[in-house]
């Protein structure tokens, strides 16, 4: 291997590291979405870390696209093995979080829908009034 190809599978072992945690954070989140009860605080939480490793992995992917032009290199690296071993196992994990994704999507769709149709139950007793302005049960209904 070329002495400056090194750097090169540095950064595409940490672009797999930094995709591995984000399938983690993304089973999480589907598990959340699909409990009876959805803890609000805990998917704040993981889009959050879900936020941060995209930052990370956007920045490790333009490293890896500069070096690839300074070196003058493609992915999916044929002529370098060693590249080309680390390439072939990032590149099936960002089709299955891309999947991953699109099914997070349709599930918090769904979760959209759900509330909406609750406000719209809930809409119309908003314009009840329960109690008077001296606080007493308004009665008569």
């Amino acid at each position: 291997m070329d002495e400056r190809q090194p750097p090169l599978a540095a950064i595409l072992d940490s672009l797999y590291q930094v995709l591995a945690s984000l399938r983690h954070i993304m089973e999480e989140e589907q598990r959340q979405l699909m409990a009876a009860t959805t803890d609000s605080r805990r998917l704040l939480s993981l889009s959050e870390d879900k936020q941060s490793l995209l930052t990370t992995l956007a920045f490790i992917e333009q490293r890896r696209t500069t070096l690839d032009a300074q070196l003058r290199l493609t992915p999916p690296y044929a002529e370098h093995p060693a590249l080309s071993a680390r390439w072939q196992r990032v590149i099936p994990l960002a089709q299955h979080l891309c999947e991953q994704n699109q099914h997070t999507a349709l599930m918090l769709n769904q979760q959209l829908a759900w509330t909406e149709q609750v406000l719209s139950v809930l809409h119309p007793l908003q314009a009840q009034r329960f109690y008077g302005p001296d606080g007493h049960p308004v009665v008569g209904r």
